[in-house]
């Protein structure tokens, strides 16, 4: 079999309904590394939230973080590609915000760091290390925002498209949680960044299979050779995707690997070949 780049949204797609990581996703995903697939996570999280995720599933080289602002070097710890907002279309986005969405609360990805204004509302576990501002624009400077959150009263399901109408062309909308709508740089998704990735690993998008279950995930599974909904995804989500699999909290990811690479549930996957190389090693 050629190998195969397989990728994954994390929340509502190869994480339980609780944000866990079941038994059964572990041993799916080690067995498709053993078979010789690269997994990779692609993620509207950021990279702090990743960490404890990559460690568990055994996949710590690179994932693309921030609906594809960052991208992250797990094993040598290592911004590999940043594209974030510049400051001046930060700039114009907050003006516009002000202006079309009243009572509107805001916070940023900039690189590693997560800030957050003051009246912003994020369950603690979430913002675990967050710096508050009274305003985000104090906080601006040469490296811009990798990814502006946007928070209003309500569904962010709701009010997302409203957000996407105000804003500069400079700026991108997406949605995957109804807490917040996140605005990326136009032209960075998870698409792009994963079209980085896979050029820089010499895998062709035929050779890609993506899961997902969320509108940020939609240029994913629209770039991917082959890709999965899983059956609790968004109805845009199921409407595009090649192929549905179990639900979320069915273990549909691990039930489509299994099948993909012919491993039973409960026997232990053979381990893989050692390399001397890691994905960014092999991208270099």
């Amino acid at each position: 079999m050629t190998p195969l780049l397989i990728v994954s949204d994390l929340d509502g797609t190869l994480l339980d309904s609780r944000g866990r990581v079941s038994a059964r996703t572990r041993a799916a995903v080690s067995a498709v590394r053993a078979a010789g697939h690269i997994f990779i996570i692609a993620t509207g999280r950021p990279v702090r939230d990743v960490w404890r995720i990559a460690q568990t599933l055994g996949s710590a080289d690179i994932a693309v973080c921030g609906d594809g602002s960052i991208c992250y070097d797990f094993i040598h710890e290592t911004v590999v590609d940043y594209r974030p907002i510049a400051s001046g279309d930060v700039r114009a986005a907050v003006a516009a915000l002000r202006d079309g969405l009243p009572g509107h609360r805001l916070g940023a990805e900039r690189e590693l760091e997560l800030l957050l204004e003051d009246d912003f509302v994020l369950a603690p576990e979430l913002c675990v290390g967050a710096r508050r501002a009274v305003s985000l624009l104090h906080e601006l400077d040469g490296r811009g925002f990798a990814k502006l959150i946007v928070q209003a009263d309500g569904s962010a399901l709701e009010y997302c498209p409203t957000v996407a109408e105000i804003l500069p062309r400079a700026c991108a909308v997406t949605v995957s949680t109804p807490a917040f709508c996140q605005v990326n740089r136009a032209g960075v998704t998870k698409a792009t960044a994963l079209r980085r990735l896979a050029r820089r690993l010499g895998v062709a998008a035929r050779d890609t299979i993506a899961f997902g279950d969320m509108p940020n995930d939609l240029s994913m599974l629209a770039w991917a050779g082959r890709s999965v909904a899983v059956a609790n995804a968004h109805p845009d989500v199921l409407a595009m995707a090649h192929e549905t699999t179990a639900s979320h909290d069915e273990d549909g990811v691990a039930r489509f690997l299994e099948q993909l690479v012919g491993h039973r549930p409960g026997v232990s996957p053979p381990r893989a070949a050692a390399t001397e190389q890691t994905l960014e090693d092999q991208a270099r």
